[in-house]
């Protein structure tokens, strides 16, 4: 199916307070006041474009997905706390309530390990995990030459021109699997970095 965000951002905020208030009913004096700055960061995060932009990489068959600004937070949020693989971190959505209600989801209904990397293929547009090939051809050693005052061969088989003539033909290969992240670098630069105090 395809994602649906009903409510928008606004539904992600009364999750958050309606969880704060059944798990959390002493927050205002049991969280600490860094804990605070970081829910204020996300609560004024409105990331619900993302659900837009994102809609054409779901089907309009299967079960009904997890929606792309609530993995994007999540991911934003690992982030903030230096998680940087999905399997630990999908873990502490699991064991951390506090956690997994930030990033928007309900407590005991957290994405797991396959459904983080299912999210990163679909930013990802392309079944190529490199721009490039990560296998490099063999580096060639220079002949020396047969005879006397004979220069050296050249080892390069490209001159400057072909490497050109390459790049624009493929130009296109090589945008296509980075370009939702210039949708969101527009996201990024107007929503995000000014909800954090950061600017470009």
């Amino acid at each position: 199916m395809k994602p649906v965000n009903i409510g928008g951002h606004s539904a992600y905020q009364d999750r958050v307070l309606t969880q704060l208030r059944k798990y959390y009913p002493n927050a205002t004096t049991s969280l600490s006041s860094s804990t605070w700055q970081i829910i204020d960061k996300f609560w004024n995060l409105d990331l619900s474009q993302v659900d837009e932009l994102m809609k054409d990489r779901y089907s309009v068959f299967g079960p009904e997905p997890r929606l792309p600004s609530d993995m994007l937070r999540a991911i934003l949020f690992s982030a903030a706390f230096k998680i940087t693989s999905y399997t630990r971190f999908a873990a502490d959505l699991k064991e951390n309530l506090l956690h997994a209600i930030i990033s928007g989801f309900f407590v005991g209904n957290t994405p797991s390990v396959g459904t983080f990397y299912d999210f990163h293929r679909r930013l990802w547009l392309s079944s190529d995990k490199n721009l490039t090939n990560a296998v490099r051809p063999p580096k060639l050693k220079p002949q020396k030459p047969k005879g006397k005052e004979q220069k050296t061969a050249p080892v390069e088989k490209l001159t400057v021109y072909d490497l050109f003539q390459q790049f624009e033909k493929n130009l296109l290969l090589i945008w296509l699997p980075v370009q939702n992240f210039g949708k969101f670098s527009i996201l990024f630069s107007f929503r995000i970095l000014p909800a954090w105090g950061l600017s470009l």
